[in-house]
């Protein structure tokens, strides 16, 4: 017994650690206009494929999530918590671009056309982030229509990296419990 107690002494901030990171909250911006879609982004530097990880379930490459339009939106087809969203790096490129800043993404959160369907489907509420597969934030989201920017410490991003969106709560949907995105932007490279 005293071994065991002398174990979950020693080892009790171990677990405590393992959790003990910064919680942000989003900002709120402008209002998703189509005309403002598109711009500078991480892509200056190079493309990442996105894709949901959902555990017991086949991962499904996302294309709506990064279209620039403002008139599509990435529909979570599982149930929603727990539905991780993971943007891959490329696996190679010429020239091996090496140590590239990664600092925030802009997102919007919901059906935002028509407005109408916003509230329809359930929104972000809070999200976990993890980079190379180690969480390293939290991120508390606002149920608006708007843009909403995160900006964290620089990251520098490689070939083959992988940054993950993790859905930990939701806004509910007034019609339906699948979350909704239209538009999720990685912010770096500048």
């Amino acid at each position: 017994m005293r071994r065991f107690l002398l174990f979950l002494a020693l080892t009790a901030p171990l677990f405590l650690h393992a959790e003990d990171i910064p919680t942000l909250k989003a900002q709120v911006s402008e209002p998703v206009i189509q005309e403002f879609m598109g711009g500078c982004s991480m892509k200056c530097a190079f493309s990442w494929e996105t894709s949901t990880l959902v555990p017991g379930k086949i991962s499904q490459v996302i294309h709506t999530l990064d279209d620039e339009n403002a008139s599509t939106a990435w529909i979570d087809a599982n149930p929603t918590v727990g539905t991780k969203l993971q943007f891959q790096f490329p696996k190679k490129l010429p020239g091996g671009i090496r140590d590239t800043p990664f600092f925030g993404f802009d997102m919007a959160s919901g059906v935002i056309k028509p407005l109408s369907q916003f509230k329809a489907y359930a929104r972000v509420k809070k999200a976990r982030l993890s980079y190379n597969g180690k969480p390293f934030c939290y991120v508390l989201f606002a149920d608006t229509y708007r843009w909403q920017r995160v900006h964290f410490e620089d990251i520098l991003a490689n070939q083959n990296d992988a940054f993950t969106f993790e859905i930990l709560e939701v806004y509910p949907g007034e019609k339906f419990p699948n979350a909704a995105i239209t538009e999720f932007v990685l912010q770096g490279a500048h």
